[in-house]
Parts: C-alpha cells; sequence; structure tokens
C-alpha cells in the first residue's frame, strides 16, 4: 500500500485552507470522531489556530512533515511524544 494515502485511525490529518496554493505548506489538525473530511467540511481548526477547509489523503510521515507549517509540526510532535 502506498504511504500517499491516509492511514485509517490517524488522530491527525494533513489539511488546507481555501486559500491554499500549490506552494503553500500544509497544515496538521486534529480529528474528531467524524473522522477525516477530504472533500471539505473540516471540524477542527489546524494545529496553529488557522481555519482550514479539507483534509488531504496522504499519511503523516517525515518527509511530509518537511514541508508542512511548522507551528502545525512542533505542536504534533508535542502533542504524539505527550501520548495525543
Amino acid at each position: 500500500m502506498s504511504r500517499l494515502h491516509f492511514q485509517p485511525g490517524s488522530a491527525h490529518a494533513f489539511c488546507e485552507s481555501v486559500h491554499a496554493q500549490a506552494r503553500s505548506p500544509w497544515h496538521i489538525r486534529m480529528l474528531t470522531e467524524a473522522g477525516p473530511k477530504f472533500g471539505g467540511g473540516a471540524d477542527t481548526k489546524a494545529l496553529c489556530e488557522r481555519v482550514v477547509a479539507w483534509d488531504l489523503n496522504v499519511d503523516i510521515t517525515e518527509h511530509h512533515l518537511g514541508h508542512s507549517c511548522t507551528q502545525c509540526v512542533e505542536i504534533y510532535r508535542q502533542q504524539k511524544e505527550a501520548g495525543a
């Protein structure tokens, strides 16, 4: 299975705002029980508090964290260390 697909059961997802462009960094949000919203309707803000619109069907890996919002990555890593 390709690592470019979202992993079911993940607590976080990469996401984008409606203003995202091709070179915009991806954001990360904590998922609710509703799960990922690939077609729009994201129900939480990004970890950096940015309002986002949809999730990306991409697994969170170290490689992809290099192309992401630095604030989101810092908070994500803190949450992972704390067991979230």
